[in-house]
């Protein structure tokens, strides 16, 4: 064998690896997204613990923490956030909406007011496009580079398009 075939190997090995790893950050984010965007269902309870505390977030020093625990549906759900809509005392009702694709506590409302407790888009959008953008520059270059024929190319993206998925739900 020689060099110039196994450097291709291996680079064709290097390219479907890496497809892998991409589509595996893709297929994350959107079950990210898709879980933040989930069927809720209602639930209502008392708050039973209210507890302040500081949290350093994005360089602010004082910013404040509210930790409640509430008493729903006999269960207990801790929820903790930095949100001035979380200063609830204790016995005060509350409405939680659960998301039915991890059982994550979506909103909470008290006294007129809602919290969104969802985690943000931002992230999840800005990685899947940097992913998909990563994932074109590698096959455009591999491709344009003639390291090995277009058809083992798109054999790859097969291959990393079946397998994330399977890699993400099994969390591997």
């Amino acid at each position: 064998m020689t060099i110039g075939r196994l450097l291709r190997k291996a680079f064709f090995t290097a390219v479907a690896l890496l497809s892998l790893a991409l589509g595996g950050v893709v297929c994350l984010m959107c079950q990210v997204l898709a879980g933040r965007d989930a069927p809720t269902y209602r639930v209502e309870g008392y708050v039973l613990f209210h507890e302040r505390g500081e949290l350093p977030v994005g360089g602010n020093e004082d910013a404040v923490s509210q930790t409640i625990d509430v008493g729903a549906a006999g269960r207990r759900y801790h929820v903790t956030a930095v949100d001035p809509g979380l200063d609830l005392p204790a016995g005060q009702p509350v409405a939680l909406d659960i998301s039915t694709a991890d059982g994550a506590i979506a909103y909470l409302q008290a006294g007129g007011g809602v919290v969104d407790l969802r985690p943000g888009v931002v992230r999840p959008v800005l990685l899947i496009v940097a992913s998909l953008l990563a994932l074109g520059a590698v096959y455009f270059g591999a491709v344009r580079l003639h390291v090995y024929p277009p058809v083992a190319t798109w054999l790859a993206l097969a291959l990393g398009a079946v397998l994330a998925p399977v890699a993400v739900f099994v969390r591997v």
